[in-house]
């Protein structure tokens, strides 16, 4: 994995750690899952831009470069679907192996499109909230959701 994506990650899962903490102020726990997944979902995000501008414009013109970075400016929310169609915008084999991958891994859609629903949820003021232990396993989804896309496209 790349050292970007892993230092990203293992802040992240700083947080996840401390929010399992045994004695720990059941206020702070919540406090804490609420940002955990707010993090999750940046450490997706991030690590998405990453690779793609790694893998497509580490060769291409200058223009390929400054197109990426304004694109990935908007803030998308990286579920599964939406890295699909991104990685079919790229190359439909990209596409297609992430489809195979995510089928294997019923899981990890479901626990990153669950971490996003808390995420858009504390976002937008809601009142949707998480414990420690399904924190840590939308972490661990979002992170073999990495590193799997991070494969396919080294492969």
């Amino acid at each position: 994995m790349s050292l970007a994506i892993e230092n990203r990650f293992r802040e992240v899962e700083k947080l996840v750690v401390a929010a399992q903490t045994k004695g720990l102020d059941p206020e702070v726990a919540a406090y804490y899952c609420k940002l955990g997944c707010v993090l999750i979902c940046g450490a997706i995000e991030r690590s998405i831009e990453i690779l793609i501008s790694d893998r497509v414009g580490g060769r291409s013109a200058p223009q390929v470069n400054s197109f990426l970075k304004s694109f990935f400016k908007r803030g998308t929310n990286y579920n599964c679907d939406e890295i699909q169609d991104l990685l079919f915008k790229f190359d439909a084999d990209w596409g297609r192996k992430f489809q195979v991958l995510i089928e294997k891994n019923d899981q990890i859609r479901s626990g990153v499109a669950s971490c996003y629903a808390v995420r858009n949820s504390v976002a937008h003021g809601g009142g949707q909230s998480l414990g420690p232990n399904i924190l840590r396993q939308y972490f661990d989804n979002a992170f073999t959701l990495v590193a799997g896309l991070e494969n396919l496209l080294r492969a």
